[in-house]
């Protein structure tokens, strides 16, 4: 039986193209996704169910744990904007007695700009899943299990799904293919409201990673570009931590290559904080 928690909430909105997110070939970068999807998954949800409070590290707040984003590569004309259609909703992970792991938010959202003729035409597509939590040192007082009675969306929604975990991405426990020996720190400037490093900058920072990675092993950069990028954030990173990454290559067809991100101090083979997969595409031509 359907309960108030099992609630759709659907929009569809037009996002204004910017250029800095566009490549030489006015097609949209993937970490640019983010920027066009964020109104459709936040402010539609936040609007309905209440703001957020950045100023308290109490009550309950809802962080990234994985998204998915795929782009198509389709020139864009700075003048056409973009149209987002998406929908979010409620969703639980239960354990093998059927006990509620985790309350989470799913989104799923698409891109569509149109054509001459006014065909609608895909750029890209998001996946997003927030992970309802506390501001806790104990794991078990940050997990939420139960509605807050505030939402009024009762105790809990009644979709079940599967979390993806850290080494459906990442084949840790295998030596990596690349690893840096010097170590990096995250900066202020790389930080978000919620006191830890903003999501999309692993993203940044892996493609780069990545990038160098695929120089080194004489792969043609002229022509491939980065079509899909899925995350999992498995513990958040702060300003003034240092970290180091490690790459892993998964795939040739297409190029898939997982890398990972380790806080200073873990162990080299244990669970990175964040892993990072970026499937690769090959231009039609090199122009």
């Amino acid at each position: 039986m359907l309960t108030p928690a099992d609630r759709v909430l659907r929009a569809r909105l037009r996002e204004s193209v910017r250029f800095p997110d566009l490549t030489e070939r006015r097609a949209l970068k993937v970490s640019a996704i983010p920027h066009y999807s964020a109104r459709v998954h936040f402010e539609v949800w936040h609007r309905r169910m209440g703001g957020l409070d950045f100023t308290r590290r109490t009550g309950i707040f809802t962080p990234l744990f994985h998204v998915d984003f795929e782009a198509t590569d389709v020139p864009l004309d700075l003048d056409v904007p973009l149209h987002v259609r998406g929908a979010t909703w409620l969703a639980k992970t239960v354990d093998a007695s059927g006990a509620i792991n985790h309350i989470v938010r799913v989104g799923r959202h698409t891109l569509v700009t149109h054509s001459g003729d006014g065909d609608a035409v895909v750029v890209a597509r998001a996946h997003l899943i927030n992970v309802f939590t506390r501001d806790d040192p104990d794991p078990q007082r940050r997990r939420v299990v139960t509605l807050p009675p505030d939402l009024g969306l009762g105790d809990a929604p009644s979709r079940i799904i599967e979390l993806p975990r850290v080494d459906t991405l990442a084949p840790v426990g295998r030596r990596p293919d690349c690893s840096e020996a010097e170590t990096h720190v995250w900066h202020y400037g790389q930080t978000d409201p919620n006191r830890h490093v903003s999501a999309m900058e692993y993203l940044r920072a892996m493609e780069s990673y990545v990038a160098d990675m695929l120089q080194l092993a004489g792969h043609d950069l002229r022509r491939a570009y980065y079509s899909r990028a899925r995350i999992i954030y498995r513990k958040p990173c702060f300003r003034g931590e240092s970290y180091r990454r490690v790459a892993w290559f998964c795939g040739e067809a297409p190029l898939v290559v997982t890398g990972a991100f380790y806080k200073a101090g873990d162990a080299p083979d244990g669970r990175p904080a964040v892993a990072v997969e970026l499937t690769l595409s090959q231009h039609e031509d090199a122009a």
